[in-house]
């Protein structure tokens, strides 16, 4: 009975931990207007499918709770896979996976993380932007 107890109030503490969704847009142009019209940065997340680095950079980074709490403050996410758009990989000069490119409101590029960085380096540089 105790250890049934105990295991409930561990699932409610947890549960009171647990951080909100990442914001995000469903497009590019989307997300630009979206981030103009909240002023905010757009950040643009290039990755690809079956790409390693792409999924511990979701699952590592952007489930961080200290991560989603300053993006969902000050940007407005958009996911971009190379292969479907080339077009904006390529209007944006993106050639691996992952790439982060963080544009202001008016689409001029202000910062690029290119490959893999963990959640302290990644939130160093969205709070230094």
């Amino acid at each position: 009975m105790l250890l049934l107890i105990l295991a409930i109030l561990t699932a409610s503490i947890s549960a009171g931990f647990a951080a909100d969704p990442i914001n995000n847009a469903t497009d590019l142009s989307g997300a630009i207007n979206q981030a103009h019209a909240e002023n905010k940065s757009v950040m643009v997340v290039f990755d690809q499918k079956d790409c390693k680095y792409c999924d511990m950079f979701n699952k590592d980074v952007l489930s961080n709770g200290n991560v989603i709490s300053e993006l969902n403050k000050n940007y407005i996410l958009v996911f971009v896979d190379i292969n479907a758009h080339p077009d904006i990989a390529g209007k944006y000069k993106v050639f691996g996976t992952p790439t982060t490119v963080f544009l202001d409101s008016n689409q001029k590029e202000i910062q690029r993380i290119e490959g893999y960085v963990d959640a302290n380096e990644f939130l160093k540089v969205i709070k230094a932007i």
